[in-house]
């Protein structure tokens, strides 16, 4: 007689809610929980023609099919299988940008192995398994990642709900001040402030307050110069008492972790050099048809074709401002482009 084999409802539970989500996301997109560029990047992800989606539905679908056979060593089996994909997926993750969706189907994955170690005569060793602690760190990893990447950047300005240009900028940099002079020539910018020494905090909190006040940006980063102490008179605020405790108390830790966002979105994008420009499209001082030429051999745009218009670097600040980090403010101002402010953003492509 045939030893009896018990039903294993939890792991049966557990793929049904997996085929269930897998399927939603296969045919939805998973929209409404993602919350990371990664759930748009692995939606249409795929190996050998096969979407990650339609292959995690055939995974629970198969497994569903194994518990319901009563075989829960074999379903077992199939579950290491996953789980171990599942953290080469991680992995690839951990290099290009998080998943939300992912996460959630790896953690039913190894709720789904758990369970049925515990079903099977290995359960003694569920919570020593090597293949869970490895997922499990793998997955804390991820998570972080998650919180990092749905954690938006800071400004003290209003930003446009469509903004095509993201400027990046500290109160210190004089190429910066020379670019917030223009902030009006970018009516679509999104302006971020970014901190490159404790001065630069107490600039930027002070900047806050009198754009609240309705200044423009130019006139609220003057008023904050003169707010603080002159680098005469105080070249290291942090030797001033009430400017280095003041840094502990919360509304300034706040401050610093949301300057912390901004400064580490600049440097992940590969530059050490303020103010940092992003654009979102085509800048629409580049939709200029090239000049006539008299050969095919000829006709590559160059920027010298452009009228007007210099790509090269006008000015920047790198790191604490000091003598030789920053550009002349008048070379800077020599180097911009003239007739009507910086950059045209109303024809920016989207």
């Amino acid at each position: 007689m045939k030893p009896h084999r018990s039903f294993p409802a939890m792991p049966f539970l557990l793929c049904l809610v997996g085929l269930a989500f897998c399927l939603w996301v296969r045919l939805s997109g998973g929209q409404a929980l993602c919350l990371t560029d990664g759930c748009a990047l692995f939606q249409d992800f795929s190996l050998a023609g096969i979407s990650l989606w339609t292959a995690g539905s055939a995974f629970f679908g198969l497994m569903l099919l194994v518990c319901a056979l009563r075989l829960p060593q074999f379903a077992l089996f199939l579950a290491g299988l996953a789980l171990a994909a599942d953290i080469l997926l991680m992995a690839v993750m951990s290099f290009t940008a998080p998943c939300l969706n992912c996460l959630l189907v790896g953690l039913l994955l190894a709720l789904t192995f758990f369970a049925l170690l515990r079903e099977t005569a290995l359960h003694k060793r569920a919570r020593r398994s090597p293949l869970l602690l490895l997922w499990a760190l793998f997955f804390i990893l991820s998570a972080g990642g998650v919180l990092r990447d749905s954690t938006e950047l800071w400004s003290p300005l209003p930003r446009p709900e469509t903004s095509s240009v993201q400027v990046f900028f500290s109160p210190s940099c004089r190429a910066c001040q020379t670019l917030a002079e223009q902030a009006d020539a970018l009516p679509d910018a999104a302006w971020f402030p970014v901190a490159e020494d404790a001065r630069d905090i107490w600039l930027i909190r002070a900047m806050s307050r009198h754009l609240a006040e309705g200044l423009p940006l130019r006139e609220a980063i003057a008023r904050a110069h003169d707010s603080l102490p002159s680098l005469a008179d105080a070249p290291d605020i942090m030797a001033l008492p009430e400017y280095r405790f003041g840094l502990l108390k919360p509304g300034m830790l706040l401050l610093q972790f949301r300057l912390w966002k901004n400064r580490a979105h600049v440097l992940a994008a590969g530059s050490d050099r303020l103010p940092f420009v992003e654009f979102k499209g085509l800048p629409s001082f580049l939709r200029h048809e090239a000049p006539p030429s008299s050969s095919a051999a000829d006709s590559t745009l160059t920027p010298a074709d452009i009228p007007g218009i210099d790509l090269g670097v006008a000015g920047f600040c790198g790191g604490k401002e000091q003598p030789g980090n920053c550009e002349d403010d008048n070379s800077v101002k020599k180097s911009l482009p003239q007739g009507g402010g910086l950059i045209d953003t109303s024809g920016m492509a989207q």
